[in-house]
């Protein structure tokens, strides 16, 4: 099997309307060649990519993220970039938690502001450095998180944040402590991994809000 049909049968198997990574499309190709064929292999499927772009076969929606086109009656459907940032910052292809929501987004969810920001703030595993990165092409800013997330402690990481309040977003209203405990409840925290994650990122806010709601 060539390059281009491996590629193919990649995308093949993907549906329409969704995001394709090519960083995805190189680790699945490199199942069939070897370690040292990787620089040549990785500039074959960018050639192929493009190709295949020009064909109408997928298009590109940023550099790097292709789709298939899906049509409806009144033409081609776009892709929307609430998938693109689903799957490029919040959750891996096999439904692994990498990311989350934070900021005035998630202090309006959980009721604590009506600031409705055009930005969305995310905390996610794909940020490499220690800087805030501002993805203007999708309208979010991205944060290093200060441990890896995954499925079992981003909810608590959000708790962290949420007490933490480090963008010192306007809070609307008397009862934050009960909306708190309201969002402690409803996500069915632990009170020591509670704890456990505020040593762990070194939240001295976060102890001492548990002492106070133990009261």
């Amino acid at each position: 099997m060539n390059c281009r049909n491996i590629v193919l049968n990649y995308i093949q198997n993907c549906e329409k309307n969704e995001p394709i990574f090519i960083e995805d499309i190189k680790e699945y190709i490199m199942q069939f060649y070897k370690e040292e064929e990787k620089e040549k292999v990785f500039n074959n499927v960018k050639e192929i990519l493009n190709r295949l772009n020009k064909e109408n076969i997928i298009k590109t929606a940023y550099k790097g993220i292709y789709y298939i086109p899906k049509t409806n009656i009144f033409g081609e459907v776009p892709l929307a970039n609430s998938k693109i940032i689903q799957y490029k910052y919040l959750v891996d292809k096999f439904g692994n938690v990498k990311g989350y929501i934070t900021g005035a987004n998630l202090f309006n969810k959980v009721g604590l502001t009506t600031q409705v920001p055009n930005i969305n703030d995310i905390v996610t595993n794909e940020c490499k450095n220690n800087n805030k990165y501002a993805n203007k092409y999708l309208n979010v800013i991205i944060r290093k998180p200060k441990i890896e997330i995954n499925n079992e402690n981003y909810k608590y990481l959000q708790l962290i944040d949420l007490i933490e309040n480090k963008d010192n977003i306007y809070v609307e209203v008397d009862d934050m402590d009960e909306i708190i405990y309201n969002f402690i409840q409803a996500n069915d925290l632990d009170f020591e991994k509670i704890l456990k994650y505020a040593r762990e990122t070194n939240s001295k806010a976060v102890i001492e809000k548990m002492v106070i709601l133990a009261r």
